[in-house]
């Protein structure tokens, strides 16, 4: 039912939803929200005179009013969401009645991660090494030469998300925490913590011979193998960049990113 009749009834809803008091649209939501609870009772064979919350959870089919917002809200994601230079990605926050909706239905305030569309796909020049997980112990405890960093990020229960890169200084160490606001994942403090790490790299007096950088996120050494539009990829194309800086400085530097396995109870995929 959800996906002939209400996709039905909602097409174009992202369009022309406008709010339940707002003129144009005004009974728009109780016309859809009858024909909602048509659906419910077909399904469930509940009476006429079930109260509509009960009717709601037994049936599995949201209010109207919640699925018009959200239709919305997904469409000014997908907007959002688009790489630099795409006309579209302009609606969202434009001096227009429909910019002017989607915006309120995001909260949009103006910060939103920038995706871009290469013309042509950046090598990422250094090698990716994910093995089984006592192998990766082992490497990981292997004394290297040149510079060896670890990286680690994380979001806290309130919401504050933030990374560090240490390396061996010495008899001691050495490293940078950046604390990166609120409105950021694990999964971004993991991938800037790899950029930031080979922009620290890069910026040494002496390039070294070579620099391993060890993390326990897979998926944040999954990103800086692919430059392709989507969440974190400033953080891939900051590393291409960096990354070319070093080889430029030392042309036949070995840079590698390994997965370190976490300790148990602070695994991360």
């Amino acid at each position: 039912m959800t996906a002939c009749v209400q996709s039905a009834a909602m097409f174009g809803a992202e369009l022309w939803w406008k709010g339940d008091r707002v003129q144009g649209t005004i009974g728009r939501a109780d016309e859809l929200q009858r024909l909602i609870n048509q659906e419910a009772r077909a399904t469930t064979g509940c009476f006429r005179t079930t109260n509509r919350g009960a009717l709601s959870m037994e049936s599995g089919l949201r209010a109207a009013t919640a699925q018009l917002e959200n239709r919305q809200r997904r469409f000014g994601l997908r907007l959002l969401s688009l790489p630099q230079g795409d006309q579209a990605r302009g609606i969202v926050g434009a001096p227009t009645e429909l910019g002017r909706r989607l915006t309120n239905a995001l909260a949009y305030a103006g910060a939103m991660e920038s995706t871009v569309l290469l013309e042509e796909p950046e090598p990422l020049n250094a090698a990716l090494l994910q093995e089984e997980e006592e192998e990766a112990r082992m490497e990981t405890e292997k004394p290297r030469p040149g510079l060896t960093m670890y990286t680690d990020g994380s979001r806290m229960e309130d919401g504050a998300a933030g990374y560090a890169v240490v390396w061996k200084k010495g008899e001691s160490w050495a490293g940078i925490k950046t604390h990166m606001g609120y409105n950021q994942e694990a999964y971004d403090a993991e991938c800037a913590a790899l950029a930031r790490a080979l922009e620290s790299a890069s910026r040494r007096n002496t390039t070294p011979e070579r620099v391993t950088l060890s993390t326990d996120a897979q998926a944040a050494i999954r990103l800086m193998a692919s430059d392709e539009p989507g969440p974190g990829q400033q953080y891939a194309l900051q590393a291409r960049k960096y990354i070319a800086s070093l080889r430029r400085a030392r042309p036949g530097i070995a840079i590698e990113i390994r997965w370190c396995p976490a300790p148990q109870g602070n695994r991360r995929q």
